[in-house]
């Protein structure tokens, strides 16, 4: 099992575009913080971003990619001085049909095209992935050869938004989907930072230890199997684990297979007892005490109401 594909997978990610349109007015968007994430594409143009607390916009050329993983507040416009208008309110008017930064009548001849969408998660999930979720991503598709295939899609996702056809729908959405994980992989890729869940996916030792926890059905793997497996001692697995994750092996364990049980109990028939060993409680008790402890409710409660 792949631990990214898991962590996605129990997450809910959910991705959406909202809208793909043409702006041929002086326009601006003034974006509030939220519990999940934003992207903007400049599929034609240019444009200025500017994130809260940060002193200086910036610019965004023709292909340039912005994403929010964490939903930050930020304004986005044609130029620095644009008015900024609540955003919730343009989205809705854009999607309803009511685009108010295009003049149909205008004799300007230059516009922006802005594609915009959403990734959704279920934040509530305590796991070091969200928590290490940067709050700010700028790829620019235009300085590197490698990030083609990249421009390809978003070529992809600009005809399916702007000139749709039937099933466009569902591949918007799958194409949003690959769209988030790229992201995530260039920005692990280019980024300076050496530490955080994002790296430790990357890393030669501990990734293969994280597939190995996600892949398991039965609470098979200990520290000292994932450390053996890692061709380490279990310090040294632990230190190099700990420092990459900021958890624990052993506390990332028992963790992600409470998360897995709670899933179970919520989208399974499966019974209490096999759940618990999943998770690897040989009883029912012993599991239910942990499960209280670990999300305030037994088990049997948060099935019933759910």
């Amino acid at each position: 099992m792949d631990a990214l594909a898991d962590i996605l997978k129990t997450i809910r990610l959910h991705t959406s575009t909202y809208f793909c349109s043409d702006f041929n007015t002086d326009w601006g968007m003034d974006i509030a913080h939220r519990d999940n994430g934003l992207f903007h594409i400049i599929v034609e143009g240019e444009c200025w971003v500017k994130i809260q607390n940060r002193d200086n916009p910036i610019h965004m050329s023709m292909g340039d990619i912005v994403a929010f993983p964490t939903g930050g507040a930020h304004w986005i416009s044609n130029t620095p001085e644009s008015e900024k208008q609540a955003s919730d309110k343009i989205v809705s008017q854009i999607i309803d049909g009511d685009n108010p930064f295009f003049d149909a009548n205008s004799s300007i001849t230059t516009k922006q095209t802005l594609l915009c969408g959403a990734f959704e998660y279920n934040s509530a999930i305590s796991h070091p992935f969200l928590r290490d979720l940067p709050c700010f991503i700028h790829i620019k598709t235009s300085e590197s050869q490698e990030l083609t295939w990249l421009k390809e899609l978003v070529k992809v996702l600009y005809r399916e938004s702007k000139f749709p056809s039937p099933g466009s729908s569902v591949i918007i959405d799958r194409l949003t989907e690959v769209l988030f994980i790229q992201i995530l992989r260039i920005y692990v890729k280019n980024s300076s930072i050496k530490h955080g869940y994002m790296s430790a996916l990357n890393d030669s030792k501990i990734g293969p230890a994280l597939n190995r926890i996600h892949g398991e059905t039965h609470a098979e793997w200990s520290v000292e199997k994932l450390a053996s497996e890692a061709a380490l001692s279990r310090s040294a697995f632990t230190e190099r684990f700990t420092r990459l994750v900021s958890e624990t092996p052993k506390t990332y364990l028992i963790n992600w297979r409470m998360q897995k049980a709670k899933s179970k109990l919520k989208t399974t028939e499966l019974s209490m007892y096999k759940i618990a060993e999943s998770a690897g409680y040989s009883s029912e008790a012993a599991f239910s005490k942990a499960f209280k402890q670990f999300f305030d409710s037994t088990p049997g409660f948060y099935r019933k109401h759910q």
